[in-house]
């Protein structure tokens, strides 16, 4: 990969993840038609990106583990970020806030992140540090969030509901 493809993979990268932190501190309506479409859009621009990263390396061994690894965090990751959650009835709907300290979490993951990328560099395994393989683990990370918040977001309902 040539210096100019790498900073653009970083602002792009730097960009998703600012957006995504500024929207964590604000209030959003949980509605389930629009609560997976961000996972999804990612995990299809990220997986569409990662197919020529892939078709030009191929997956090895080291590869396969370091996506594994990064994978369980990104979404190990979300799920707690799901949980940290404030959630409450506003405005006739259910809205949610990941907040700072659940924001903060992205710090652990792109501390993750770098080392992966390191150990990924050193031993050939470029492919996981292809911006699609970014974005397919970003996307897993939200999934991880929304998963958790449509379940709270069910049993509240249910509850307010008896």
């Amino acid at each position: 990969m040539d210096m100019r493809n790498a900073v653009v993979e970083g602002v792009v990268i730097v960009a998703v993840v600012g957006w995504i932190m500024y929207r964590q501190t604000r209030w959003q309506e949980l509605d389930s038609s629009r609560m997976w479409r961000g996972p999804i859009v990612l995990a299809v621009i990220g997986v569409f990106e990662a197919k020529s990263a892939v078709s030009e390396d191929g997956i090895g061994a080291v590869a396969l583990g370091l996506l594994l690894v990064s994978a369980v965090v990104s979404l190990g990751v979300g799920v707690v970020m799901g949980q940290l959650s404030q959630v409450r009835l506003a405005d006739g709907g259910w809205q949610a806030r990941t907040g700072w300290t659940g924001s903060l979490l992205w710090i652990v993951l792109l501390a993750v992140r770098v080392g992966v990328d390191v150990v990924a560099r050193v031993s050939g395994a470029e492919v996981v540090t292809s911006l699609g393989v970014i974005l397919v683990l970003v996307a897993l990370n939200r999934a991880g969030r929304t998963l958790v918040l449509a379940r709270r977001a069910e049993r509240a309902r249910l509850v307010r509901a008896h």
